[in-house]
């Protein structure tokens, strides 16, 4: 059930190019399923309009942090979130959302455009320290600009080798003359590469809306029921 707490910022952690986790202490009574979102508020110039956002959980349950990961762009508000000192109060809200793995899910395709890794990386990592024992098979598609801009590269190459039945395709559309992986952007005959065919799979795409809609497009043409396609969009991220 979402309620309204107060969290401490704790901790900024440069990723890759411009995109930083924020790490609050998260409220004893604060609790989600991994994949959910929340609302961040602190005070703006103007007292009586808050500088607020949502912001998927990058973090899992089983951390004693609450943290989300997003790209600095520029604009006032990701400035402003830049600029907060640690040590500042915010009010969060939440969690809120459906993006969550079913306890009875054996087979996972997730389908991740840039910044939308965040929820997965939530979900992963509680699948790493639970063991989510239904789960017999799960595959990351990650697309991303270039090899260089891939956020947690190195915690899911850890995930690889700590959860069973689990690979990593990562996809990239500008990449430089010694990629070796797959170029361009995720596409039907990619995942068919990799799955064997799309029966019996579970497809959890996360992304800006374009990239949502794509995946949702291509797995629906490919004959994938609706109620095996999960999507979260990431809106004005």
């Amino acid at each position: 059930m979402a309620g309204a707490y107060g969290a401490k910022l704790v901790e900024k952690t440069p990723r890759v190019a411009d995109i930083v986790s924020f790490r609050f202490k998260r409220p004893e009574a604060y609790q989600f399923q991994a994949g959910q979102w929340f609302t961040i508020a602190f005070p703006s110039p103007d007292p009586e309009e808050p500088w607020e956002h949502h912001f998927s959980h990058s973090d899992s349950p089983t951390e004693p942090w609450l943290e989300f990961t997003t790209r600095l762009r520029g604009s006032d508000f990701k400035n402003a979130l830049d600029a907060l000192p640690i040590g500042s109060q915010v009010q969060i809200e939440g969690p809120y959302g459906m993006f969550v793995l079913p306890a009875d899910a054996e087979r996972v395709a997730f389908l991740c455009g840039g910044i939308g890794i965040t929820c997965v990386r939530s979900i992963l990592r509680w699948v790493c320290d639970t063991r989510a024992p239904a789960l017999k098979e799960a595959v990351l598609f990650f697309s991303n600009r270039s090899e260089d801009s891939i956020p947690f590269k190195a915690e899911l190459e850890e995930f690889v080798g700590r959860i069973p039945g689990f690979r990593v395709v990562h996809v990239i559309s500008q990449p430089g003359e010694m990629w070796a992986g797959d170029r361009g952007h995720i596409d039907q005959a990619i995942v068919e590469r990799e799955l064997g065919g799309q029966a019996g799979w579970l497809f959890m795409a996360s992304g800006p809306p374009a990239f949502g809609q794509t995946m949702r497009d291509m797995l629906l043409a490919w004959g994938v029921e609706d109620e095996r396609i999960k999507t979260e969009r990431f809106i004005g991220y």
